[in-house]
């Protein structure tokens, strides 16, 4: 039983939640360009200015593309957005994450042990 963790919100995208989002779908600044619609030289720009401000139409996009992510995809988006960050200054976003995936895993193990139990 693979129980799927709810992802945390995002209220305003960042340049380093975005290069995150890209670099968990392995796609290409290229490729996230005609996937998202901005331009290569603006994605090219979120992963050297993680503090970016993004349109509200990117915003918009992104909200999307994040909503679709699989459990999987999202393992990797809080990777990455783990190792963009200073270690002192975890994002709120990945300590939610983190502790919902912790959380489902908790679940997972009461289940099967409360299984092992009733047989």
């Amino acid at each position: 039983m693979d129980a799927q963790p709810e992802k945390p919100f995002i209220f305003t995208w960042t340049g380093a939640e975005a290069n995150a989002l890209r670099l968990a779908l392995r796609m290409t600044q290229e490729q996230f360009s005609d996937y998202l619609g901005p331009s290569v030289r603006t994605i090219s720009r979120w992963s050297t200015a993680p503090e970016a401000r993004i349109s509200r139409e990117t915003q918009d996009a992104l909200d999307i593309a994040y909503d679709r992510l699989t459990a999987h995809h999202m393992q990797r988006f809080l990777h990455a957005l783990k190792r963009a960050q200073p270690r002192e200054a975890t994002s709120p976003v990945v300590m939610a994450a983190e502790m919902a995936l912790m959380q489902a895993r908790i679940d997972e193990l009461h289940a099967q042990l409360q299984k092992e139990q009733h047989s």
